[in-house]
């Protein structure tokens, strides 16, 4: 029984023993597991036979010098990336490289005779009638600014126009109608320019048939349309790029009365052309292109007609027309002159009304106002020889000018005063003295 014991202890011993080593192995494999994904090159490793390691812990390693290391790991190389960095899958090869031809196998199933020769272009589809208007309209708004016909030549021949092609003219013209007299006389320019480059003679007629055609809409948003239409007509006809017959095609054809007031305005300025009235200057020259002189003159008259009709709107309209802003100094220059040289208090009201609408609507700004004004206090000197009460009705208008807003207290300010004469009895010693302006 005593063997029979202690050899049930020694197995007894024995077992606890092989289990406390396999929960040590337990154990170790854990902490591997746990700690390889950010310590992959350190911790204890397992011997072959699945001991732990009993010795001292191996100092952990940076993994960046294990992950990064180029150097070969079976000793061998000098460390270099592969292939020089190039050459590998779905990169182009090293910069510098020159590739030759590669022939073409004609043993290969995929090879094709026919494409050896073929020569392959770029293909611009053409544009219906959404995109067409999309694109052609900003290149119409940009010559209104910059009014370069050659630009827009170059742009419209690298769109693929196709049938919309008849549709450009018709664009920039309704487009004109809304716009001003010197972008009109762009647009006739444009369309002369355009025949013979990127249009042609029946693509002029195919389009002003479109615009005849679309007149009771045009004039809905522009009511002047048909006599601006008759215009470009006999403009087009002056410059040659419709025929002569043109007009004289749709007699008796013609129902629309938009059509028909179009068509007999354009033939009306044909005629005029007879007795030496000029097409090509019917719109006039825009802004600034005019001459001073010119401009001088129509204000002038402008302001001569609204002293006999009173029509302060009519005024306004004119000079908006005019396209000068940076020259509306002039403007108030002539009226205040003009009130100068006048009789009567009829033209210093009606003048001081104007002005005071025009300033009150910002149709002329504070600062060609303040200009008017001052060269005619520069100027009152010379007005004075020939209008001897100058001086008086200036003071007076310009306090008028303050008391309805027109201008401020330091141009009232600045308004000169005539010098008197001071005699002996002030104590001048006899000498006539004149006090400086």
């Amino acid at each position: 029984n005593k063997n029979i014991n202690e050899i049930n202890g020694n197995w007894q011993s024995s077992s606890s023993n092989s289990i406390h080593e396999a929960r040590l192995k337990a154990k170790a494999k854990r902490r591997l597991r746990k700690n390889s994904s950010r310590d992959s090159g350190r911790g204890d490793s397992l011997s072959d036979n699945g001991d732990a390691g009993r010795g001292a812990p191996v100092a952990p390693s940076s993994p960046k010098s294990k992950l990064l290391d180029r150097k070969s790991r079976y000793g061998k190389g000098r460390g270099l990336p592969k292939k020089g960095g190039a050459g590998g899958k779905g990169v182009w090869g090293r910069s510098g490289e020159v590739y030759e031809p590669e022939e073409v196998d004609e043993k290969d199933p995929n090879y094709d005779e026919a494409q050896e020769n073929c020569v392959y272009e770029t293909v611009v589809p053409p544009l219906d009638e959404k995109d067409f208007e999309k694109t052609v309209t900003p290149i119409v708004q940009e010559y209104f600014e910059h009014a370069d016909t050659k630009e827009v030549v170059e742009l419209l021949a690298e769109l693929n126009l196709g049938p919309m092609r008849s549709g450009v003219p018709s664009l920039a013209v309704s487009l004109a109608l809304e716009a001003k007299t010197s972008q009109r006389e762009l647009t006739s320019r444009l369309l002369a320019d355009l025949c013979g480059t990127v249009l042609s003679c029946s693509d002029m007629e195919n389009s002003f048939d479109k615009l005849l055609q679309e007149l009771p809409d045009l004039v809905l948003d522009t009511p002047g349309a048909p006599r601006l239409v008759g215009q470009f007509i006999a403009r087009a006809v002056s410059d040659q790029i419709l025929p002569k017959s043109y007009i004289e095609g749709y007699k008796g054809k013609v129902d629309c009365e938009y059509a028909r007031a179009a068509l007999d305005r354009a033939a009306v300025l044909l005629k005029m052309t007879l007795g030496g009235l000029r097409i090509d200057n019917q719109w006039g020259t825009g802004g600034g292109q005019r001459p001073v002189t010119q401009l001088v003159k129509e204000m002038n008259l402008l302001l001569k007609e609204f002293i006999l009709s009173g029509d302060r709107e009519e005024a306004e309209r004119c000079l908006t027309d005019l396209e000068v802003p940076h020259f509306h100094h002039e403007f108030v220059y002539e009226a205040i002159v003009m009130v100068l040289e006048s009789k009567g208090e009829k033209t210093f009201k009606m003048v001081l009304q104007l002005l005071k609408s025009l300033s009150a609507s910002s149709v002329i700004t504070v600062d060609q106002v303040r200009r008017g004004y001052e060269r005619v206090y520069m100027d009152i000197a010379d007005i004075n020889i020939d209008v001897p009460r100058a001086y008086f009705i200036l003071e007076q208008f310009v306090d008028k000018s303050f008391s309805l807003g027109i201008i401020g207290v330091k141009l009232r300010d600045q308004c000169p005063c005539r010098g008197r004469k001071r005699f002996v009895s002030e104590g001048d010693g006899g000498v006539v003295k004149l006090e400086s302006y």
